[in-house]
């Protein structure tokens, strides 16, 4: 006898077990309805039958029709769990992201639950994990399938190192889905600037170099500025290398863009004066690490995205504000913003394809309510009054999003990677004075005319790949 048949004879089982269970609870309820106020034992029972009824002869027959429809709803509830084991309908979704602690109210619960109550037969698992953990998952031998999530929070900037498990663009909902983004800004410690005599935050890079040497001479211990630059944060490169590029030379086109241009040189010079005045090493410097620093004020500013504000503001004893990158003076343009995205991917070698897509697209139509919980700037590109209401740091956040420009990426995720790779090895060689900022910005500029020609010839009709 084949699985299948084994299958249907189970569910016929199963299907006139329901049909007797339901047939049986009505015929017993009419008889419930039936008795006379009180329920009363017959004359004619053995001693024990008679003892039970005892016990319960001052119940009337309404309460009594209480508790039974409290055991039909039981064994209905018990019913349908053994149906949807036994026949495999039940289906459990595994969602590994790093969101759940940085959403408000448990909105990423919440909205799982929903999403169940909406499907059932499905369910939800949240997994809590840091983009490195998540990649690791999909790094262990294939026999190990089972344990990839069917449905993953993903760093752009590496799409590339999971391009083989990610749901093809091509499809409903395919490739790496944006669910909210933030803009990065600049972090300043209001306490710590008045401390040293100064009343607003720096307006170019000229006038960040001498607050970060000030900060620096007259607080033991305490740092200027930190940059996160080690491997092991995704967001490195775009937040805290090239927000220093945008702000200095606007919203560039990929076209025109050289970074071996002059605005491009004078972010380097004014990176190597910042160097000796950072807190740590900036290549080994989470961006943890760095916020923990700033939050107990070891550190007077930060680029960060506006989703610190939430954490800082619970967290934080000293005063903090916010602000746009410094760019260089003679900048006059409107600001620009690089963001921070919340993307999202389906698993492509998961056994419940369909049921995750769907989950997907739930989020995507839950991302107001997301962008809130994550005090979002811009969220899901709508102002959200909720947001503003009564705090000055969020109303400026919008102001300043409003007031300015989203930065444009100069490259694709394919190509993110590698060219995070070369930039931080450029710059590391430029700290360590094996190279100027001239050698530096024209070492990129040659590596990454070397990336983005093989990724023109591979896009070329006919090109075929190595392997």
């Amino acid at each position: 006898m084949d699985m299948e048949t084994v299958k249907g004879a189970i569910k016929q089982v199963i299907k006139n077990t329901g049909a007797n269970f339901l047939a049986l609870t009505a015929a017993l309820s009419r008889v419930l309805r039936s008795l006379p106020g009180r329920i009363r034992p017959p004359k004619a029972l053995p001693e024990p039958v008679k003892e039970f009824f005892g016990r319960i002869r001052k119940i009337s027959a309404d309460k009594a029709l209480w508790i039974w429809a409290v055991v039909i709803l039981g064994g209905g509830l018990l019913f349908r769990l053994i149906n949807g084991n036994l026949l495999g309908t039940h289906t459990t979704l595994v969602f590994a992201q790093w969101w759940e602690d940085e959403l408000g109210n448990q909105a990423l619960v919440n909205l799982a639950a929903e999403f169940e109550a909406q499907n059932p037969g499905i369910t939800v698992k949240l997994e809590k994990m840091t983009w490195p953990e998540i990649r690791a998952l999909f790094e262990v031998a294939e026999d190990a399938k089972k344990k990839k999530p069917d449905i993953f929070s993903v760093d752009p900037y590496a799409v590339s190192d999971l391009e083989a498990y990610i749901q093809p663009a091509d499809s409903p909902i395919g490739g790496v889905q944006p669910v909210v983004s933030f803009i990065n800004v600049l972090f300043y410690n209001i306490d710590l600037f008045k401390t040293v005599g100064f009343d607003r935050p720096p307006k170019n890079q000229t006038e960040f170099l001498s607050y970060v040497r000030r900060i620096g001479q007259e607080n033991g211990g305490v740092y200027g500025a930190g940059l996160a630059l080690g491997d092991n944060n995704p967001h490195s490169v775009n937040r805290h290398f090239l927000s220093w590029i945008w702000s200095a030379l606007g919203n560039p086109s990929a076209e025109s863009f050289s970074f071996n241009s002059p605005q491009v040189i004078s972010v380097l010079n004014f990176l190597n004066q910042l160097k000796q005045n950072l807190y740590s090493d900036p290549f080994s410097l989470t961006e943890e690490e760095l916020v923990n620093a700033f939050r107990e004020g070891k550190v007077g500013m930060m680029i960060g995205p506006v989703a610190n504000i939430r954490d800082l503001k619970t967290t934080m004893t000293k005063a903090f504000g916010i602000t746009t990158i410094p760019g260089i003076e003679s900048y006059v343009r409107k600001p620009v913003f690089p963001l921070t995205v919340w993307y999202a991917g389906v698993n492509q070698q998961s056994e419940h394809r369909e049921e995750a897509l769907s989950f997907l697209s739930f989020l995507q139509e839950k991302d107001g309510i997301i962008a809130a919980e994550a005090y979002a700037v811009p969220g899901n590109g709508r102002r959200n009054p909720d947001l503003s209401k009564g705090d000055l740091l969020y109303a400026k956040a919008f102001d300043m999003y409003e007031a300015g420009e989203i930065v444009r990426e100069l490259y694709d995720p394919k190509e993110a990677a590698e060219l995070n790779s070369l930039i931080l090895r450029q710059i590391k060689l430029m700290f360590l004075d094996a190279l100027t900022p001239e050698q530096c910005a024209e070492a990129i500029q040659r590596d990454w005319e070397k990336i983005a020609e093989n990724t023109a010839s591979q896009d070329r009709p006919g090109h075929a790949s190595a392997d």
